[in-house]
């Protein structure tokens, strides 16, 4: 049986709501073009192209956290 003490239970719950919340945040954000490209790790035309097949989604000429997260899960392995 494992066995916590209070303070490093209450540690450890306050850090994983501190990573929830950044990992919520970083789906907010709204990436330029050429900085979603760079965190995926591609170049701007490959991204273009991505976007042209449908594979990217773009909101008023940005890409959000949320759909490079669900991109990269998507299409881990495949690129």
């Amino acid at each position: 049986m494992l066995t916590i003490e209070r303070h490093e239970l209450e540690s450890m719950l306050i850090e994983a709501a501190r990573i929830g919340a950044n990992h919520a945040i970083e789906g907010m954000v709204c990436y330029h073009l050429k900085d979603a490209a760079a965190r995926l790790g591609v170049s701007y035309n490959t991204l273009q192209k991505r976007i042209a097949e449908g594979k990217l989604r773009v909101i008023d000429g940005r890409i959000t956290g949320e759909e490079l997260r669900r991109y990269l899960t998507q299409h881990r392995g495949n690129a």
